[in-house]
């Protein structure tokens, strides 16, 4: 078979394939430029009221201002955060759907069968700062120390029962570093959110409890009900400036435990957006009513990361918990 071709043809094909190309550039750049032309949808992967949803609908709200557009909180709790993961990376990426950024998309994809790839399917934006994970015991506990600890186990079995959020949470590993560190045998009691946790503990019904910063923390305490006895990381937390570090109370822990929150949309959106993005949040952190917020929640201010070392930051997260979940042989059952 003899083959034949045209060099008029061919290059009448490149030249259409090119022209495609253009007109699909120009597009993009075109929606870029025009970027927003309609409301943008922030979506919380957890239930509306509790701290994250709190802080995130504040920044929300400054963010509304400066873009030109409503943002608009929508609330998709359920999977430890992996409902709304899924429900951004499977929208268009294109700017509209955001996604409340926290410690729960590097520990979710060790604990549960994730269909995204972690490690490339999300973008970071900013960063909000990190998030102390607390120690605490009722008001009249004896503890003090973690030498107090040690003596309330070895009173009973070598045991104490210790409360937290949920099964993979900042409270759950906590959990286990304290048990390795103490060398006791800690009785994991997992509550469904950190508030039913704290009235267990008020009520007598756990021993401790790790959780994060809330208002029903804050109400319990200022109640006379429960105390914070150490912050869970190196340094002291400047809300709490008498609460002793984790070695200060006597625990050498395996790693700081601390959450951290922040903004990231779905990989693939177009760089201008990025940058509008991006520029909208820092604008929207540097206001004082996210400041006023982010101090009464006890969030430790980091706003000065890029998006680039935001981005390195989550990644050496994913790896961190994913490695601590896998020696501990922690699973979301």
């Amino acid at each position: 078979m003899k083959l034949t071709f045209s060099v008029a043809a061919l290059l009448a094909q490149l030249a259409r394939t090119a022209a495609i190309g253009v007109v699909a550039v120009a597009g993009t750049l075109a929606q870029a430029q025009a970027f927003p032309d309609k409301p943008l949808s922030l979506v919380v992967g957890f239930g509306a009221g509790g701290a994250f949803d709190t802080v995130m609908r504040t920044i929300a709200e400054e963010m509304s201002k400066n873009i030109g557009q409503r943002v608009n909180v929508d609330n998709r709790a359920g999977a430890g955060g992996a409902i709304a993961t899924q429900y951004v990376i499977s929208a268009k990426p294109d700017g509209y759907t955001l996604l409340a950024a926290g410690l729960q998309l590097a520990t979710g994809p060790h604990l549960n069968k994730v269909a995204y790839n972690p490690q490339a399917d999300l973008t970071m934006i900013g960063q909000l700062g990190t998030v102390p994970v607390l120690l605490l015991v009722k008001a009249d506990s004896p503890i003090k120390s973690a030498a107090d600890i040690v003596a309330l186990a070895k009173s009973r079995d070598n045991t104490v029962n210790i409360g937290t959020g949920g099964i993979g949470t900042t409270g759950h590993f906590g959990t286990l570093m304290l048990a390795n560190a103490l060398s006791v045998a800690a009785t994991h009691v997992p509550f469904k959110g950190g508030a039913p946790a704290l009235q267990a503990l008020a009520a007598g019904d756990v021993d401790l409890v790790f959780d994060q910063q809330s208002g029903v923390m804050q109400g319990l305490i200022q109640g006379g009900k429960i105390r914070v006895v150490a912050v869970m990381q190196d340094k002291r937390v400047g809300a709490l400036p008498d609460v002793k570090t984790a070695a200060e109370f006597g625990l050498k822990l395996e790693a700081p435990l601390q959450g951290w929150q922040g903004l990231a949309v779905r990989s693939g959106t177009p760089a201008p957006v990025v940058q509008k993005l991006t520029a909208s949040w820092n604008a929207a952190v540097s206001a004082q009513s996210v400041k006023a917020r982010a101090e009464q929640l006890g969030i430790e201010l980091e706003t000065g990361k890029s998006p680039e070392a935001f981005q390195k930051h989550y990644l050496a997260e994913l790896d961190r918990w994913g490695a601590f979940i896998k020696k501990h042989q922690i699973t979301a059952e």
